[in-house]
């Protein structure tokens, strides 16, 4: 690891920064945050100092006071915000360092947008990042939790343009201390590091000095692991995109639709890795996806996964949601009860029902969206309404034999959220047709029939 009083802004041409645009730079006063406001500045980025008041310490404001004086000091625009973070945590039922993550991201993407900064800049070091790799693996976690921090990320919870950026991922803590000595300056330090009642903060002053013992290079070593990882990370990832466009049928806000038949032909890796990517694509504000959600969820049956996700299985199509209700519904729908009469009916939902006489057999075709029926035992007195509570018919081939509705459905695997609202033909009180699923034995097309009547039931913008 090279000196980074030798670094220049070559050295930092995996971060896919433009020399010439504006970055904002997290800055809390401490060394490493300080040393990254200098290095940047040396090296002629246009940046815009921002600092995040926390309101957790009492010398909290002399700190922002403090970066404040600094930025001035450099000819550098501030900006500062402040929150009740505690309060904000117990709203939110966050820890404390959620909390202040969440709170101070939102105040630096802010910045970031109104000043249309390229990026959002922060002083992680290679110390945070090997703190970062053991935390996830103490807490059980897979490749995307080892992996550690990336340079450069995209956090769409907070923005999903404006990357953040983490320049001193090579630097040491020390040296970040050497840089701030070697140019004069004079870091704040926050006596809460110290404090061991956060998670962090034991594995730094308690844990890791332990395993030093065991191995003195204990944290190059994790953060050399965390390196190595991202790259087998990255070739996950392609994989997991190829996957995703073959497995998932559509997407919308509020759920994925995958291809059972396309799931089933995959590992249990691949599934758990898309089903990662489907929770983060709907939650982007959950921290992590366990690994006991993500394996119940790639057995393809109906499971909780996390953060109020689950999986529900409708056939050949596998959804995740949080809300059932908001599923798409590709099948007819409706809700109350209305006359039908020769010509078109407009359902709803994208469906239209058309009654029309037709001069032949000829036209008989077998398809479960349309149905024939006598037109002289139809007569003139057809109604169209939803499923009512203990509904029988007569099906089609089975004559004098009634069977419920309910059972029907289950037989022929309707979904559940479907049934209450599915449609059905009634000739005045007397079913005749479970619309789209079976007609009724009493109203069929005989030798005997003289006119036919045919209904049909179709997508208006096209058959699903």
């Amino acid at each position: 690891m090279g000196s980074p009083l030798r670094y220049n802004q070559k050295m930092l041409s995996h971060l896919e920064l433009e020399p010439g645009r504006i970055l904002v730079v997290g800055v809390s006063g401490g060394p490493d945050s300080l040393a990254l406001l200098h290095y940047l500045r040396e090296i002629s980025y246009p940046l815009l100092v921002a600092s995040f008041n926390h309101r957790l310490r009492p010398e909290a404001e002399a700190d922002v006071a403090f970066v404040q004086q600094a930025a001035a000091g450099l000819g550098l625009p501030f900006v500062t915000d402040a929150a009740d973070v505690a309060a904000y945590a117990g709203a939110a039922g966050l820890s404390l360092e959620e909390a202040a993550r969440e709170l101070r991201y939102q105040f630096l993407f802010r910045a970031a947008r109104k000043a249309g900064a390229q990026a959002v800049a922060v002083g992680h070091t290679a110390d945070d990042q090997a703190e970062t790799v053991l935390m996830h693996f103490l807490r059980g976690a897979g490749l995307s939790g080892l992996k550690g921090m990336p340079a450069r990320l995209l956090l769409p919870i907070f923005d999903a343009e404006i990357p953040l950026v983490r320049p001193l991922l090579g630097w040491t803590r020390a040296e970040t201390e050497a840089y701030c000595r070697s140019h004069g300056l004079n870091p704040r330090h926050d006596a809460t590091n110290t404090d061991t009642t956060y998670f962090r903060n034991r594995l730094r002053h308690e844990l890791l000095p332990e395993l030093e013992k065991y191995n003195p290079q204990i944290r190059q070593a994790l953060a050399k692991t965390a390196v190595a990882l991202q790259g087998d990370y990255d070739l996950l990832n392609n994989l997991v995109e190829a996957a995703w466009q073959k497995a998932v049928s559509r997407t919308g806000s509020e759920f994925v639709e995958f291809k059972r038949s396309q799931l089933e032909n995959l590992s249990l890796a691949l599934r758990r890795n898309l089903f990662r990517k489907a929770a983060f694509l709907l939650k982007p504000g959950l921290r992590d996806v366990g690994f006991d959600g993500l394996e119940r969820a790639s057995t393809l049956k109906a499971v909780d996964l996390a953060g109020g996700l689950k999986t529900l299985v409708e056939g050949r199509k596998l959804f995740l949601t949080a809300d059932e209700s908001r599923l798409p519904v590709d099948y007819p729908q409706v809700s109350e009860q209305s006359p039908v009469a020769n010509g078109q009916t407009t359902l709803g939902n994208e469906w239209i029902l058309t009654c029309e006489l037709v001069s032949s057999y000829s036209s008989l075709i077998t398809d479960n969206f349309t149905a024939f029926f006598d037109a002289d035992l139809a007569k003139s007195k057809l109604w169209l309404r939803p499923v009512r509570a203990g509904d029988r018919f007569e099906p089609l081939g089975m004559r004098s034999q009634t069977v419920k509705l309910s059972d029907l459905f289950v037989n022929l695997k309707i979904p559940k959220r479907l049934r209450k609202k599915w449609p059905v033909l009634c000739v005045e009180s007397e079913i005749a047709w479970v619309v789209g699923l079976r007609m009724a034995e009493p109203f069929k097309v005989t030798e005997k029939t003289q006119r036919v009547l045919k209904i049909e039931i179709k997508k208006s913008q096209g058959r699903e």
